[in-house]
């Protein structure tokens, strides 16, 4: 049994990796085939989508992976799928709004497309998440391989796409990826249930929710500050230096999907040792891939990111440094998360939305320097996970550390009508 869950975690390792390359092979081809200044603008509008998956994966995310076991889990994965597919047009309308006003309506063609994609990117996150927890990690391998056979086309047959084309081929390969993760995940979205899922508050992921708001809005709001203040090629190279660190954030998500279920479903008196390790085992790993990158040499960087390569390695450094203060802090929010700390979850939120947005523009207003502004994120990352840690040790002086109380889980009401 114990090598069978340590296979299910290495595929879900494995699925993230997969994952996270197709995200960074979008953002690659179009900074091969643009100018600095259009992947600044394409940088804009990718960031609403991924701001709206972080927010996916923070509300809904986290309430399958603390889902009490594997079937709660994809009966509530089930369900989300299905009201999260009624709510599409709602989403594609609502990213397509937000992504014209961050580029100022330059792209409006990307804007569409990223305004389409988005729905379906989310729908697949979820089930990713449900084939995580609920003991089905093969079907998100499955999906996310489909999704990279896609997004290999270009670079087999060596063709050089426009951000417009480059984003068509990622959505269409994502709506094939969807399509294989609902097959292979072998449970019928449940529609009547879907909706009331989606309404239904809980706690922790509300608590998320708010904190992922507040952090994507502030990344966004300091990287629109950047284009306008400096250029929108400084807000490309600090996109850029993130989109490098993707090993990284292949890491920061396995913590979420396949490392939080397993703490969560241990005893709560071994947390802090478990997310020291953690941390500990993350911050070694950043700092290995750090070396990679700083390391590299120009040619390479250049056949990544083309034009791009020289703003992105100039901020490398810092970039990196911020990782190491953002794996620090993800390993404390886990604790908090199985802990159920709600209110502890949006102060740690709040104090690294006001230190991005507030350090950030300051760099960006006053120097007027991309690397000031690189040097600002680490400071933020770094007073979030001081704070992070702060509010997790402090539970130690509380009795008996327990959990807040909450309204019953998914799984509790796993029996009531619409669920079958």
């Amino acid at each position: 049994m114990i090598r069978a869950a340590w296979l299910r975690r290495s595929v879900t390792l494995a699925d993230q990796a997969l994952s996270s390359v197709s995200n960074l092979l979008v953002v690659v081809l179009v900074a091969r085939a643009v100018s600095p200044r259009a992947f600044g603008y394409f940088v804009l509008g990718y960031a609403v989508l991924t701001v709206t998956l972080g927010l996916t994966r923070a509300y809904f995310g986290t309430r399958i992976t603390l889902a009490d076991d594997q079937r709660a889990a994809r009966r509530l994965t089930a369900a989300l799928v299905a009201g999260l597919m009624v709510l599409s047009p709602v989403v594609a309308v609502a990213v397509f709004g937000a992504s014209m006003v961050a580029t100022s309506g330059q792209a409006p063609l990307v804007c569409a497309v990223i305004a389409v994609a988005t729905p379906v990117v989310c729908v697949q996150d979820v089930l990713r998440f449900g084939a995580s927890a609920g003991g089905r990690p093969w079907a998100a391998l499955l999906s996310d391989a489909a999704w990279i056979v896609g997004m290999a086309v270009p670079f087999v047959l060596g063709l050089e796409l426009d951000a417009a084309a480059a984003l068509t081929l990622w959505a269409g390969s994502a709506a094939v990826a969807l399509a294989v993760a609902l097959v292979a995940f072998r449970e019928r979205p449940l529609l009547r249930a879907g909706l009331a899922e989606v309404r239904r508050r809980e706690v922790v992921g509300a608590s998320l929710l708010v904190g992922a708001v507040l952090t994507s809005c502030a990344s966004l709001l300091t990287l629109y500050v950047v284009a306008r203040v400096l250029d929108p090629a400084a807000a490309g190279s600090l996109r850029g230096a993130s989109t490098a660190m993707g090993p990284v954030n292949v890491l920061l998500a396995f913590l979420v999907l396949g490392v939080t279920p397993v703490l969560a479903r241990r005893d709560r008196g071994s947390d802090h040792r478990f997310c020291w390790q953690v941390g500990g085992t993350a911050v070694a790993l950043v700092l290995a891939w750090g070396a990679v990158l700083l390391l590299a040499p120009r040619a390479l960087g250049e056949a990544a990111f083309g034009s791009s390569w020289d703003g992105v390695r100039s901020v490398l450094a810092l970039t990196v440094t911020e990782y190491v203060w953002v794996a620090v802090g993800a390993a404390a929010v886990m604790g908090l998360k199985v802990r159920r700390r709600a209110a502890d979850l949006v102060r740690s939120r709040i104090v690294a939305a006001v230190s991005t947005v507030g350090v950030g523009t300051a760099a960006a207003l006053l120097l007027q320097d991309v690397m000031a502004v690189a040097a600002s994120l680490a400071l933020s990352a770094l007073l979030a996970a001081a704070t992070s840690w702060a509010l997790l040790l402090r539970t130690d002086h509380q009795e008996g550390s327990q959990v807040e109380q909450l309204e019953p889980p998914a799984v509790a009401v796993a029996g009531k009508p619409g669920w079958s």
